[in-house]
């Protein structure tokens, strides 16, 4: 087994590599997604020992990663090109938010017994964590089982697996019920997002001008952002609001500087962006443990399976008999179950640029409520199940 940093790097690397060329080469790959691919394949090898399943290297990637690819990415965004998109995207979180806890409450009542076999009297408290994953994203779902007390290392390991496990079946709904639904309903005007001049124009997008001054000064930018957002978490936010995630500030404070022309206008954002993104899934692949998720606590991907159909059902259900935009409710659900990391590629691979501030705007809210709202909907199977 590889476990070398540098070296399980250079392997995750060759898998984004290799997802790529897939893409680039196959029609079969390109509609799977490099995203999906990069998962898979980066799973593949932890599961078959080539890299371990656990390194301190995926928790650095992870870290650093996912508010450097929304730092530079938000770069790019004009606020004044999105202010017409905040009902319509905040209703469908609402409404994704409401999916979701009818399909914890749900599965938790349908399978309350094979649950009590695994957590006894605790059983209830499975629905906080994966109450908090289907709004919030994974952050809330770690947070809310140390929160509420689930002291069982190997169900964890399962659960998070199986959590992660469902990226796979979530990403192919993501993109094909949007091309299923396409036609059969015309969104109301009240309801639909105002496309920008950049985004009508697919046809004419050129291809980046890579100067090395304005890389450099992407990324500078991006890197002073997270370390000015540290020092503010540290010294200022903490000590009146402890819980409030840090990249609440590191978007706020990319939106602010993308006000400013010239900043906007650097070229390679998104490819920067892509790029760290890319690493990203690499190592939440990586962490990924079949054996675990598979054999420990099958129960567990049925549990998932009823929350799944159940946020679809009542998501594009209640979506369309409000006439709603497809892409804007698939957009929420992403927000709502995969966090801000998820948002920019999935808008990227379905040409929804003008989606991505509204949904990386109300993902973040999914990391401010999804604890609280963990913590209620856990409380309320325990009242409904006595």
């Amino acid at each position: 087994m590889i476990t070398e940093p540098l070296a399980i790097f250079a392997v995750l690397l060759g898998v984004i590599w290799l997802a790529l060329q897939l893409v680039h080469r196959y029609a079969w790959a390109k509609r799977l997604s490099a995203i999906m691919l990069i998962i898979f394949l980066s799973a593949l090898c932890s599961n078959l020992g080539l890299i371990p399943t656990q390194s301190a290297l995926y928790d650095s990637i992870i870290g650093f990663a996912v508010p450097f690819a929304v730092c530079v990415i938000l770069f790019t965004v004009n606020l004044s090109d999105v202010w017409s998109a905040g009902r319509p995207m905040l209703v469908a979180f609402v409404l994704a938010g409401i999916a979701t806890l009818a399909g914890v409450i749900i599965a938790s009542l349908a399978l309350q017994a094979p649950l009590h076999g695994i957590l006894d009297e605790h059983s209830w408290k499975i629905a906080g964590p994966y109450t908090g994953t289907y709004i919030g994203g994974s952050l809330n779902f770690v947070s809310l089982w140390e929160g509420l007390g689930i002291e069982d290392a190997d169900l964890f390991a399962a659960a998070n697996a199986v959590d992660n496990l469902t990226l796979f079946p979530l990403f192919a709904l993501w993109m094909v019920v949007p091309v299923l639904l396409a036609g059969r309903w015309i969104p109301a005007d009240r309801w639909s997002v105002a496309r920008t001049e950049r985004e009508d124009e697919p046809t004419k997008k050129e291809k980046p001008r890579f100067d090395p001054i304005q890389i450099v000064t992407l990324v500078f930018l991006a890197v002073l952002v997270m370390a000015v957002s540290n020092w503010l978490k540290a010294n200022l936010v903490d000590p009146i609001f402890p819980d409030m995630p840090g990249i609440l500030i590191v978007t706020t404070l990319a939106l602010v500087l993308a006000q400013w022309g010239p900043i906007r206008r650097l070229q390679g954002a998104w490819e920067i962006g892509d790029l760290a993104f890319y690493l990203f899934f690499a190592a939440i692949g990586a962490l990924i443990n079949f054996y675990q998720a598979v054999v420990l606590s099958p129960v567990l991907f049925v549990y998932v399976a009823i929350i799944m159909a159940v946020h679809f059902l009542v998501l594009y259900g209640v979506g369309w008999l409000l006439r709603m935009d497809v892409g804007v409710l698939t957009i929420a659900s992403v927000a709502t179950k995969a966090g801000p990391a998820f948002v920019p590629p999935v808008a990227e691979a379905k040409q929804w640029r003008h989606l991505v501030l509204p949904g990386v705007i109300v993902a973040m809210l999914g990391y401010a409520v999804g604890n609280y709202v963990g913590y209620g909907v856990a409380h309320l199977v325990h009242f409904i199940t006595g």
